[in-house]
């Protein structure tokens, strides 16, 4: 996961491939597909990094923005403003989704005219009249123009994450019991893992389980990514805990928030 080495090992071997059969690298038409801020794991896709490669081996980048747009970057456009990149010249294709950031549902795709004039002409919206209803197209627009307008919007966020973190470490939750593993100041999305190895997945899915249950018995929601992941994905992220951080929580709110969490874990791992 997030491994660049290994990503340039994947192109090599498709090059050496190609070469043997008389194939010339740019003749493809070859995609690396990834997401910005990993939706499962809180971690941040190294865009300057990948950047390099695919121009290196000739492949075009398509790029989902669904959990950067709105929390990354100066302004809130994502992870290609955060690494200084541009859209259609860095990322051919970019995919956002509406219902994270914008607060709505369907999402957008972001590229040069052909790739728009593709998407309108076979997009199920276009194809099958599934389009998104009226209201919530305008619901998305407003969120934008309030992102637009209102730059304090991420600037809070970002206030916000730092000073969960601030919290969090102070507690003693982390590193007695729980460990950050999620890139703690770029996303909003928290996850924590236990710091004992010793239990095998199953014992500490019923852990964080129990511990989420407990948050949530005192108005904390917490999320426990256990067995439900299991049957729908390829590569099975660790038991986590995930926490999401928003631009309208008060301070007081997230020193709650830790306070209940802290209570949680004691009760739980020091039965």
């Amino acid at each position: 996961h997030n491994d660049m080495d290994d990503l340039r090992k994947v192109l090599e071997r498709v090059q050496a491939t190609d070469e043997s059969l008389g194939r010339k690298k740019n003749d493809q038409r070859r995609f690396i597909v990834v997401e910005a801020l990993y939706k499962n794991y809180g971690s941040v896709c190294p865009l300057d990094k990948l950047i390099k490669l695919k121009e290196e081996f000739c492949y075009r980048l398509i790029l989902d923005e669904s959990h950067s747009f709105g929390a990354m970057g100066e302004t809130g456009r994502g992870a290609l403003e955060h690494f200084g990149l541009k859209p259609m010249q860095h990322a051919e294709i970019i995919c956002i989704g509406l219902e994270n950031a914008m607060g709505s549902i369907g999402g957008v795709t972001v590229g040069n005219q052909e790739v728009v004039d593709h998407q309108r002409l076979s997009g199920a919206g276009y194809c099958f009249s599934a389009s998104l209803p009226p209201f919530l197209a305008t619901a998305a627009q407003a969120s934008l123009k309030s992102m637009v307008d209102s730059p304090e919007i991420v600037a809070n966020l970002k206030e916000n994450m730092e000073h969960f973190h601030n919290e969090l470490n102070s507690s003693g939750i982390v590193p007695n019991n729980l460990y950050v593993s999620s890139e703690a100041t770029l996303s909003p999305l928290v996850y924590l893992q236990l710091t004992d190895e010793s239990r095998t997945i199953e014992e500490e899915v019923r852990v964080l389980n129990r511990i989420a249950t407990k948050c949530l018995e005192n108005g904390v929601l917490v999320v426990s990514t256990g067995s439900h992941v299991f049957d729908h994905l390829h590569k099975i992220p660790p038991p986590s805990l995930r926490i999401t951080i928003m631009t309208k929580q008060s301070k007081e709110e997230i020193i709650n928030a830790v306070s209940v969490l802290e209570n949680a874990v004691d009760d739980v791992c020091n039965e």
